[in-house]
């Protein structure tokens, strides 16, 4: 990456001592990562924005990295993420950014033209779709049969997943990281509905299994190194406020999203399908789409290039 890549460490945001990294002059974008993930997973598209004329930020989420990691799990809601990044905005005194989300991240860029429609220009998923207000939390939905969310269940209870994930952080993301590439063998996500039969989301796969193709030794040490420092606390901790999010999505069940959107879908990924977005146009009326073929679901990671050209092709279409 580029030697004019800015790495602050902002104090006071919204409660926060917040990482973010910054690169190029413009109108702002602001990017929002997913689990368990970092800033770092935006590294092929932070360069490619800047160029392209915009002012990228690429934060730390809470609970991620350099950013602060609160002990309560119900400081990690949807309606504290969304603060944090206006607080970001803030900070720069930033009055409108375009947001980009992939995962997680994904459900908060959403949340933020919904909740926060002033501060948004414009909002992008990546594989994490949205289609309105759900009609009960998802846990409580999926109980009976949570078919590829059986993961999200697993992670409730506090210290389970966090003692698997942390016994060896570089299987951990050895196993996780998988692309669509035959050569990558098997992809865990694949497995996510039978994680509780398993007894863990990286039981029954063979524990010296390489690193992905999709990346460089030094890239997934660049994971490794840092949550082998935090543990995965701070990340799991976003899964275990269903009702709240959901609550918190009840005032603005009937709004739609009004901003220009844009939709990715990847063809391989087993838990955020692309059919998963199909009705999509009913509550964002202004949506442009996407599809990336032959990828799963770390998609900046996978296809930078394709995701790339996307995004940059839907930036242009903007209204200055």
């Amino acid at each position: 990456m580029s030697a004019d890549l800015q790495h602050h460490q902002l104090e006071n945001v919204n409660g926060l001592s917040m990482h973010v990294v910054e690169q190029g002059d413009g109108p702002a974008i602001v990017l929002s990562h997913g689990f368990p993930e970092l800033w770092y997973s935006w590294r092929h598209q932070i360069p490619a924005l800047a160029a392209a004329g915009f002012r990228v930020l690429a934060p730390d989420q809470r609970g991620y990295g350099g950013t602060t990691a609160p002990e309560a799990i119900d400081a990690y809601t949807q309606q504290n993420f969304c603060a944090d990044l206006v607080a970001l905005l803030d900070h720069f005194a930033i009055d409108q950014a375009i947001f980009i989300g992939h995962d997680w991240g994904g459900a908060v860029v959403w949340n933020m033209a919904l909740h926060h429609p002033d501060r948004v220009r414009a909002v992008a998923g990546v594989n994490t779709p949205y289609r309105g207000q759900a009609p009960a939390p998802l846990l409580d939905a999926l109980k009976d049969a949570p078919g590829m969310f059986d993961y999200q269940f697993y992670f409730q209870e506090p210290g389970v997943a966090e003692a698997e994930l942390e016994a060896d952080v570089e299987r951990t993301f050895r196993l996780t990281f998988r692309s669509s590439d035959p050569a990558d063998e098997f992809d865990i996500l694949a497995g996510f509905d039978t994680v509780r039969e398993r007894g863990g989301v990286l039981a029954g796969y063979p524990p010296d299994a390489p690193r992905s193709v999709m990346l460089t030794q030094e890239e997934l040490d660049v994971f490794v190194d840092t949550f082998t420092r935090t543990g995965f606390r701070g990340g799991l901790n976003w899964y275990r406020n269903s009702r709240a999010t959901w609550e918190w999505g009840q005032q603005v069940k009937d709004r739609q999203i009004e901003c220009p959107a844009l939709m990715v879908t990847a063809e391989n990924d087993p838990v955020l399908t692309p059919a998963m977005s199909q009705g999509m146009e009913a509550v964002i009326p202004n949506l442009t789409r996407g599809h990336i073929d032959n990828c799963a679901h770390w998609t900046q990671q996978e296809r930078p290039e394709e995701l790339n050209k996307i995004l940059l092709d839907w930036l242009v279409t903007l209204p200055a």
